[in-house]
C-alpha cells in the first residue's frame, strides 16, 4: 500500500537542510532552521515518538526545557502539520520517512551540540554506513545512531 505522505528530511549538504513532503495533492520543499532540523532528525530517528522532555533531553541536554521544545514543535508544525502527529510527537503512522545523511558522518548537523546528533555522529563515525534510508528502516537505522532505545 502506498503511504498517503512522503517526507524525505535531506541533511547531506551542509547549512542547506531540507524537509520535503509529498503526497497524492502534490508536494512542496521548505528549507530548515538548524534546530527544526535538529527536532527533526530526532523524530525520524524515533519512530515511536517523543514527549516534550525526551525531545528537550535530545535537543539541549536537559529534559526541563519543554517549554522551549513545544513552541519550537509548534512552529514545526505549522508546515508540517498534515505528517505530524503529537502526545508524544512524531510523524504519523501512514508517512514514509526518509533521511538523507551526508556522506560523511562527522558532516551530520556538523554545527549541532544537541546530544542525539552527537551521539549519532559518534556512532556513524564507529562503522555505521552512511547514506539515506526510507521508511522504518530510516527510523531504526536513526534510532540506533542516536543511541536511542
Amino acid at each position: 500500500m502506498e503511504p498517503a505522505s512522503r517526507v524525505v528530511l535531506d541533511l547531506s549538504r551542509t547549512r542547506r537542510w531540507t524537509v520535503s513532503v509529498s503526497g497524492p495533492a502534490g508536494g512542496w520543499t521548505r528549507e530548515l532552521s538548524p534546530r527544526h532540523a535538529e527536532l527533526l532528525y530526532v523524530l525520524a530517528a524515533h519512530p515511536q515518538g517523543r514527549t516534550a522532555a525526551e525531545l528537550a533531553g535530545d535537543v539541549f541536554g536537559d529534559p526541563a526545557r519543554t517549554v522551549t521544545v513545544r513552541a519550537e514543535m509548534s512552529r514545526v508544525r505549522r508546515y508540517l502539520s498534515g505528517v505530524l502527529a503529537h502526545r508524544p510527537y512524531r510523524f504519523g503512522e501512514e508517512v514514509e520517512v526518509r533521511v538523507v545523511r551526508p556522506a560523511h558522518p562527522a558532516d551530520l548537523l556538523p554545527h549541532s551540540s544537541a546530544p542525539a546528533v552527537v551521539e549519532a555522529r559518534a556512532a556513524s563515525g564507529a562503522g555505521c554506513e552512511p547514506g539515506s534510508a526510507s521508511g522504518a528502516e530510516a527510523g531504526a537505522e536513526a534510532g540506533a545512531e542516536a543511541g536511542a532505545g
